[in-house]
């Protein structure tokens, strides 16, 4: 999985963090897409699973790493904003809270889904 870093430092605006991770999902044509939280991304994007399954399943493509602080609590805020912000349109399957437990650090990204072919 390609992971790109496109980093935002300092006190997150949900407006500019909702408008750069909205152009990331407009361009991915089938629209699956998951935010998540993390202090290692290479280690984190190395386990979703990357491989199609037989019956055309679906896979994360691309990693992007949007924010980076060192405020567990600040990330674990914006996580959940963003979340329930794309609620029903993400892949997420709770409402966040579960990321890092290591030290900062730490990191928001979106992992970008197409349909195999």
């Amino acid at each position: 999985m390609e992971v790109r870093y496109e980093l935002e430092t300092g006190w997150p605006v949900n407006s500019t963090l909702q408008q750069r991770i909205s152009a990331y999902i407009r361009s991915d044509r089938a629209k699956k897409f998951k935010v998540g939280i993390t202090n290692n991304p290479e280690r984190r994007a190395s386990s979703y699973d990357t491989q199609c399954a037989i019956q055309r399943a679906t896979k994360y493509d691309e990693m992007i790493v949007v924010y980076q602080t060192q405020s567990k609590r600040n990330l674990d805020q914006m996580e959940r904003f963003l979340i329930e912000y794309y609620d029903g349109n993400s892949d997420n399957i709770n409402n966040g809270g579960g990321g890092p437990k290591g030290d900062p650090p730490y990191f928001l990204y979106v992992v970008r889904r197409r349909l195999c072919r």
